[in-house]
């Protein structure tokens, strides 16, 4: 499974296209096992799974194809403390076996400010589709404990969703706008 999960990740990565100038548009994929399925046009159409729970966590994994990596984000209005562009030092420990210690930066999303971490390993992301639960530390102190029941769906689906945009730059007429004869791709942002 480690290959397999590696070589669809770079895959993907390499196959990105340009993004385009509209930084403030997602758009609806999907949805699977509780989870939305997405495209944001603000890191290079990139997809995107997220969650939100009862405790009113979200959490967000994708594609920044701009930067070429894969992001994760963490955020609950409650956390009115956080602040933009501060560093915080987080732990993530998967069903007790794997941790993962990072520098998440606060990113202001609307009226909330969510912990962002722009380029988590491969290693990351493998535990967080793997594991039942992901439990999160700031300063020793456990600060919430979350499922991750339906992650590998999730994230298979955001790979497939990569995939479908990105899979060829030309049509079958030889242009590079894929929208010109979109040869059966879905354009997430058509209506």
């Amino acid at each position: 499974m480690g290959k397999l999960w590696t070589w669809i990740f770079a895959a993907t990565l390499l196959a990105a296209t340009p993004g385009f100038a509209d930084n403030t548009k997602t758009a609806k994929w999907g949805q699977v096992e509780g989870w939305r399925i997405a495209v944001d046009r603000s890191v290079g159409n990139g997809c995107f799974a997220s969650q939100q729970y009862e405790d009113g966590t979200s959490i967000r994994i994708g594609f920044d194809l701009q930067k070429k990596s894969i992001y994760f984000m963490l955020g609950n209005a409650t956390w009115k403390s956080l602040e933009a562009g501060k560093i915080y030092q987080m732990r993530f420990v998967f069903d007790d076996q794997r941790s993962f210690n990072g520098e998440l930066t606060g990113l202001r999303l609307g009226d909330v400010v969510f912990l962002d971490h722009s380029d988590v390993s491969l290693d990351f992301a493998k535990a967080f589709m793997e594991r039942s639960v992901m439990r999160v530390f700031y300063q020793g102190t456990r600060i919430t404990s979350l499922s991750l029941k339906n992650t590998y769906a999730a994230v298979t689906e955001v790979a497939n969703c990569q995939r479908e945009l990105t899979g060829g730059i030309t049509n079958s007429s030889g242009s590079s706008d894929p929208f010109a004869n979109p040869d059966g791709k879905r354009d997430p942002f058509a209506r």
